[in-house]
């Protein structure tokens, strides 16, 4: 479940970094589309209409000088044609304009325009009605002070042309600084979104299939172990058990022939308890080299549980440890039901030894779908909690070899026994443990649908 939603939560960041790319690339390209735009409306000509004006100005004051001069037909063909071509390139320059104080007054000076040409008009009449002479100096001044309203116009044209330069470089820069900035976001996105790919990559497919290889190397090994250790536990147990049972024999026979209470029926009954750990421990042997196939039967986890309560409640009544047994869903297994108990009290006394003094051991069982060696099936999963010492860092890696035991007296066959039985039920056993607060034995095994008949039976 923890895996599923670490998934769904990097798909989650990745359809979000996505958008954020997408996002960021959309306003990049707005952001381009607008220096477009600005670039192709504007004309470098637009900040430089006052010095046009002034120029053309000017040549039609330098033309009426002219004209005052020679009279010719074709200097005042030349003024009429300069006037044209002033009006209209004045009037085509209001599209190119970006602001609107340049807009008003260039419709000023339209307005001082027609009043210039109308003074002009006034200066050739007059011109044309006197005799030819030099140019009069009361004829340069009447044409000056007939242009000193458009130059004024002119000058604050100028100002506000700067102004309006001043205000699309200000805004180039701007646009160009947001679009580095997107342009720098989305690179980073983007390395952020690659990152993140791995990631999920790497946890959807990658890491499944190392722990899978990791969990198959180990389960061979184990097995390899388990069938090395097994030849050389059957064989062992096979030339043991025959003067074992001699020696039990002849033991039997001196306590009927030793007076109750001597010192020699002390040593006997030593031997015997003695004998009796050997035999057991060679029993282990045995279940450990030879594991009988499990009678499967269809089992209600519910009367597992009950079982295993019936046979600890009369060892657990005046103890310390507590047993809890919580009440189970209901869930069928396919199991042997005499090895699930078998494994369920090994467990269970596992947990008592490592408490010690007082804490509690919960029994529980839920429903989960598991994942084992790459495989995913509906599944039961059986706990054994403790609240005991837990189980030291340098132990957890050899908890299921066999022969290795932290507790005096044992075999080191009780887990390594439990888990092939599991193994048999084509199950899986897990464990986790915190130092100090406890470990919890999990024995995962493949969901079954009740079937009535088999589980009565």
């Amino acid at each position: 479940m923890i895996y599923r939603l670490q998934i769904y939560g990097f798909i989650a960041a990745v359809t979000g970094l996505v958008s954020l790319v997408a996002w960021a690339g959309y306003s990049a390209w707005q952001q381009l589309g607008t220096l477009h735009r600005n670039f192709s409306t504007v004309r470098t000509e637009s900040f430089h209409l006052a010095e046009h004006i002034e120029a053309t100005l000017s040549e039609m004051n330098e033309l009426v000088l002219r004209i005052d001069l020679r009279r010719t037909a074709e200097d005042q063909e030349s003024l009429k044609r300069e006037s044209e071509d002033l009006r209209e390139w004045l009037a085509s320059q209001k599209t190119f304009l970006t602001t609107r104080r340049e807009l008003e007054l260039l419709g000023e000076i339209e307005d001082a325009f027609r009043a210039h040409q109308q003074g002009i008009c006034q200066v050739l009449a007059e011109i044309l009605a006197a005799g030819i002479g030099p140019a009069r100096q009361p004829l340069v001044e009447t044409l000056r002070e007939n242009a000193r309203p458009m130059l004024e116009l002119c000058g604050r044209l100028r100002a506000a042309e700067r102004m309006a330069l001043n205000e699309f470089v200000a805004e180039s820069h701007a646009s160009v600084a947001a679009l580095r900035g997107l342009l720098g976001l989305s690179v980073v996105l983007v390395l952020v979104l690659g990152f993140t790919l791995s990631r999920l990559i790497y946890r959807a497919r990658i890491a499944p299939l190392r722990a899978q290889v990791v969990e198959s190397r180990a389960l061979l090994e184990r097995q390899e172990k388990l069938a090395s250790l097994g030849t050389l536990a059957a064989g062992v147990a096979h030339e043991i058990r025959n003067p074992l049972t001699a020696i039990n024999v002849r033991v039997h026979g001196l306590k009927k022939s030793l007076a109750p209470g001597s010192s020699e029926q002390e040593d006997v009954l030593v031997i015997d308890e003695e004998i009796r750990r050997l035999d057991r421990i060679v029993r282990d042997f045995l279940d450990f080299a030879r594991p009988s196939e499990p009678r499967l039967v269809t089992l209600a986890v519910a009367s597992l549980f009950d079982q295993v309560r019936r046979l600890l409640a009369p060892q657990w009544r005046s103890n310390a440890i507590q047993l809890q047994v919580e009440p189970p869903p209901p869930a069928w297994i396919r199991a042997d039901p005499q090895q699930i108990e078998q494994v369920l009290i090994n467990l269970i006394q596992n947990a008592a030894d490592s408490i010690e003094t007082e804490g509690v051991i919960t029994l529980r069982a839920g429903v989960n779908t598991a994942r084992v060696l790459g495989r995913s099936f509906p599944s039961v999963v059986i706990e054994v909690a403790d609240t005991g010492k837990g189980i030291p860092r340098e132990v957890q890696q050899r908890i299921f070899d066999p022969f290795f035991t932290t507790r005096e007296g044992g075999t080191g066959l009780g887990l390594a026994i439990a888990a092939g039985i599991i193994q048999k039920h084509n199950g899986v056993m897990q464990f986790q443990t915190k130092i100090g607060r406890g470990t919890t034995f999990k024995l995962v095994l493949p969901k079954v649908e009740e079937n009535r008949d088999e589980s009565s039976a």
